[in-house]
């Protein structure tokens, strides 16, 4: 949360693209490469998918950490779990027994809420990997006035938010079966 979205891709590409030449600089599929079959492509893809991949990951795990480590903080001063200690159960049955099935609940709402992020490609990843994707495409139309465009962007990522928050209401019914609907 403390560095910008598109400083951390700046250094992602200067350290492991330019400095260390493990990630591509820029794309992606390498330009000019005629890949052998379809699991070539593949890897060409997954290869550049590396550093926007770090970068939305570094952007999202300090927020989705905090809130974890508190909810589990928060389901262990509860009173089942106080029971299932003294009842004797080992630790490791308590905290994925118990506590973990409860803590997860509210990390599968910020989930849920945080897809179509995500889907929608970041604009800032995507513009520093040069990626063409939903975020750029979104960019360039609001750039362009562009409104048809837009319209179908907002409907897909609504779309997209409806089946996340569904998806999330199953597993809600999954991890706590006194859950009913």
């Amino acid at each position: 949360y403390a560095l910008p979205v598109f400083w951390i891709g700046v250094l992602i590409l200067y350290y492991f693209g330019f400095l260390m030449n493990i990630i591509p600089l820029a794309g992606t599929i390498t330009r000019g490469y005629t890949h052998a079959n379809f699991f070539d492509y593949m890897f060409d893809y997954l290869h550049h998918m590396t550093g926007p991949f770090i970068v939305l990951t570094l952007s999202f795990i300090g927020g989705f950490y905090l809130i974890m480590r508190d909810t589990v903080l928060d389901v262990f001063t509860q009173d089942y779990i106080l029971a299932a200690k003294a009842k004797g159960l080992k630790e490791r049955t308590i905290l994925y027994g118990h506590a973990m099935r409860n803590a997860m609940l509210p990390m599968v709402s910020v989930i849920a809420v945080n897809v179509p992020y995500l889907i929608s490609g970041a604009m800032m990843t995507e513009y520093v990997f040069s990626w063409s994707g939903l975020g750029l495409l979104t960019y360039n139309s609001v750039l362009t006035v562009d409104y048809p465009v837009l319209q179908g962007i907002f409907l897909f990522l609504a779309t997209i938010t409806l089946i996340a928050n569904f998806i999330a209401d199953l597993t809600y019914l999954w991890l706590d079966p006194r859950i009913r609907y």
